[in-house]
């Protein structure tokens, strides 16, 4: 065998100067960090300043805490876990490293901001004492100096996120999945009345969606909860592509699109937000911003707030803007009118096949015979309103390099549309059995074009260009989409988001499907028998008659009438 190396004659690494061990540290453990939030970083980083002393409290993403060191303040950061704290210690040596327990941290000489914003799950240890939702929250804002602000991000247990969640076993799979019980408090109007108990003023609150560790759209102000809002068209279609982005490929219970558009309508989607962001202070606090936008927002193209006269860009990308032949754009227009998907929807479900011949018919003639460039090329049926000037685009973020044949746009539209009135088991005025190119032929009929086979495969193949530059797909990944989306049956799943709702829904058609053949099987077979039974019948007459005189007599006559013709 081998020689090892003694462990004591090993080198042994620097001595850390910048980590302090207060206690209770959790060794051989690792919590997985939230991932990157543009959204809020901007605004932790807006907060934060040169001079300025940050607390961040719990495991954040390492981006974050660079870019408030990078801003000049002095960052000082707790982590639970020993190994984390070590690793963060190396390789941010301008900041203070504490690991330990959150209830050991000296927290008396206070901070200008302290941020929270993974939430209060993973402050406690194992190692230690388990702080109470409570406690917790009282040494957070007791840490907070005079004028000092707050910026805390809490889970919500009610959030769509943890309703539509399918992954058995995660939480003995993974270390990070590991918190003690600090589910209190259990809604933002608790959440604010706690800290008001703590001696400090909330300023602004948002509700956050998809998920509290990366949200990509914070709602608050007068439009959380306004059914009245302009805004509600387009935060139900924003809304819905942060859900497709969050859980594309990810086991659910059933698809969170449909349960947050239904609080959308009805104005609670606080109850179903994936968390709540809470920025309080001390009061008169002088570091607060004086105001802060209702809805900010966060995409490919970098971070924006949007009120009613249309998007302010906060925080541009700074990747590329053209990925193969799709160039990047920011579409925000809060209009008041009706989604158009939505209402092709509603008319499928009421069998009106007249209003659906006038919503297509009205699409058509507004996307116009000639080339299309722009938003209008690859914009959804979903990113589409109908307001009383006609149809708008609510939302977009690529539009094509090169102008598209108008026909490749509306049947790409339709056939998108149809791939969800197939995979999401709606109910539709043509037979159930229908496949996704079947409905798309249809419903292109009716904007009075006809569907040729190559027009699809373009579709498809473009669609397939879109996904790719969104979600990131490489080449296997992309073939893989298309064969998937060519291949769309009434037994299909939904292709983004498959939840175990959807995949019963799919089964349920699929079964369906069989007993429809059978059943139209054993009515063949009844037929076919019934005539062989009236042939054999007939067969049996005619045989009888030739055997009597007169059928003789016929027999006879008819081959005399045949030798006079000749």
């Amino acid at each position: 065998m081998p020689n090892r190396p003694d462990p004591a004659e090993a080198p042994t690494a620097a001595p850390l100067t910048n980590l302090t061990r207060s206690g209770g540290e959790m060794f051989a453990w690792s919590d997985r960090p939230g991932r990157d939030s543009p959204l809020l970083d901007h605004l932790i980083v807006e907060l934060g300043g040169p001079g300025r002393s940050v607390l961040v409290a719990g495991p954040h993403p390492a981006g974050l805490v660079a870019a408030l060191a990078a801003g000049g303040a002095d960052v000082t950061w707790v982590l639970r876990s020993g190994t984390d704290a070590e690793a963060a210690a190396r390789a941010h040596p301008t900041i203070t490293v504490r690991s330990g327990t959150f209830g050991k941290i000296d927290l008396t000489s206070g901070y200008d901001l302290v941020v929270a914003v993974d939430g209060l799950q993973r402050l406690n240890s194992a190692e230690g004492d388990q702080l109470s939702a409570d406690d917790l929250l009282r040494r957070l804002a007791g840490a907070v100096r005079p004028d000092g602000t707050l910026v805390l991000m809490h889970d919500n247990q009610l959030g769509a996120h943890h309703t539509v969640r399918l992954d058995p076993g995660a939480r003995f799979r993974d270390d990070a999945a590991w918190s003690a019980a600090t589910a209190d408090p259990a809604s933002r109007a608790q959440l604010t009345s706690r800290l008001a108990g703590f001696g400090l003023t909330t300023a602004t609150t948002y509700a956050a969606f998809p998920e509290p560790s990366a949200p990509a759209v914070l709602i608050g102000g007068e439009t959380l909860g306004d059914v009245a809002s302009p805004l509600r068209p387009w935060l139900e279609t924003v809304l819905a592509q942060a859900y497709t982005t969050a859980f594309r490929g990810r086991p659910v219970l059933a698809d969170p699109r449909e349960l947050v558009s239904r609080a959308l309508r009805a104005g609670a989607e606080d109850t179903v937000a994936g968390g709540w962001l809470v920025i309080a202070s001390t009061p008169g606090a002088a570091g607060l911003p004086p105001a802060l936008p209702d809805v900010l927002a966060a995409d490919v193209n970098g971070v924006y707030a949007v009120g009613a006269d249309g998007p302010v860009t906060l925080s541009p990308a700074a990747s590329s803007r053209e990925v193969e032949g799709l160039r990047r754009v920011r579409v925000v227009r809060p209009v008041a009118g009706y989604r158009l998907e939505a209402r092709l929807l509603e008319l499928c479900a009421a069998a009106d096949v007249r209003g659906l011949r006038q919503e297509i018919t009205g699409y058509e003639s507004w996307l116009g015979t000639g080339p299309i460039s722009g938003p209008e090329a690859l914009a959804d049926l979903s990113d589409i309103a109908v307001t009383g000037d006609g149809p708008t685009v609510l939302s977009a973020r690529w539009e094509p390099a090169t102008a598209l044949p108008a026909q490749i746009v509306l049947v790409r539209a339709l056939w998108q549309f149809a791939v969800r009135l197939t995979t999401g088991g709606r109910p539709h005025p043509w037979p159930i059995t229908a496949s996704a190119a079947d409905l798309a032929a249809i419903l292109v009929g009716m904007a009075g074009r006809s569907l040729a086979d190559e027009e699809l495969r373009a579709a498809v193949d473009l669609q397939v260009t879109i996904d790719g530059a969104e979600f990131g797909l490489d080449r296997a990944g992309r073939q893989a989409h298309r064969l998937a989306l060519r291949s769309v049956q009434p037994g299909s799943a939904p292709v983004d988001v498959a939840g175990y709702h959807q995949l019963a829904e799919a089964l349920w058609r699929q079964r369906y499907q069989a007993s429809h053949l059978l059943a139209m099987m054993e009515w063949t077979e009844r037929i076919i028998q019934s005539r062989d039974a009236q042939l054999s019948r007939m067969d049996w007459e005619l045989q009888l008659l030739r055997r009597g005189w007169g059928g003789r007599g016929l027999m006879l006559a008819k081959r005399a009438y045949k030798m006079v013709r000749k």
